[in-house]
């Protein structure tokens, strides 16, 4: 009986020294998510908007519900004509071959300052019978939302970098209001500025002093995923929220 266990293992030990090593598995790229149309975080009424990237004349249309930022429903519509009217663009939304709406975007030459379109001005859309305001505020870098908030990333005019974000859980007590440079938005729940910018092959991250014992940092990649950090003495985030979706802005954005 021994001889037949020693057999058994000298055979075993064999196969184990005659298998060639497996090779490593080649890490997983990961693609690029496209970026979204647009977004429209609605002032007057409770719902975020993602208009996902165009694709074969048609846009799927997610929406968020505020102040839970839950997934409501996901609509796909195609995309219709343009039709310009006042210094304005609307383009059509079509379900089932019958008119469904439409997406209103202000051509940058009408806006108080033209240059200050870093995104385009997509100010209103109608699904329906809702018709929403959309937040817009000149000279955008960089506009997002968590399940939480959305939050902008724009410059004042002397080229300073600003921090808005506007909480879902306070949604409904926040008002409409006009800013400067055509600018649509709400009371906004924190404001910081003076914040500072780095680019690398990575993306960006934009860093902002909240208070003295407050840091907020947004970091963005190639590959579509992005972050909120709340950080208090020290780098270690004590909070982190992942940006459901964003968009950024350009100065040379016609």
């Amino acid at each position: 009986m021994r001889r037949i266990l020693l057999a058994a293992a000298l055979a075993l030990s064999a196969c184990g020294q005659s298998q060639p090593p497996v090779a490593p598995e080649p890490a997983e790229r990961v693609a690029a998510a496209p970026a979204p149309w647009f977004i429209c975080d609605a002032i007057n009424a409770p719902v975020v908007l993602m208009f996902g990237a165009q694709t074969n004349g048609t846009t799927e249309v997610v929406q968020y519900d505020k102040p839970n930022g839950a997934l409501v429903q996901r609509t796909t519509y195609a995309i219709g004509e343009d039709d310009g009217a006042a210094g304005s663009v609307y383009t059509g939304l079509i379900q089932n071959g019958a008119d469904a709406g439409h997406v209103r975007q202000i051509n940058s030459g009408m806006l108080e300052t033209p240059g200050s379109a870093y995104t385009p001005a997509y100010t209103s859309v109608r699904l329906g019978d809702r018709d929403l305001s959309c937040r817009w505020l000149p000279r955008t870098r960089l506009m997002g939302f968590t399940g939480r908030r959305t939050i902008v990333v724009s410059e004042d005019q002397d080229g300073d970098l600003l921090y808005h974000s506007y909480d879902f859980a306070t949604a409904a007590q926040a008002r409409p209001i006009d800013v400067s440079e055509n600018g649509r938005t709400t009371t906004f729940s924190l404001e910081a500025r003076g914040g500072a910018e780095t680019t690398n092959a990575n993306g960006a991250t934009y860093a902002f002093r909240a208070d003295i014992e407050t840091d907020v940092v947004v970091s963005v990649g190639p590959d579509g995923r992005g972050s909120v950090e709340v950080r208090r003495h020290g780098p270690d985030p004590v909070q982190t929220e992942d940006l459901i979706a964003f968009v950024q802005g350009d100065a040379a954005q016609p």
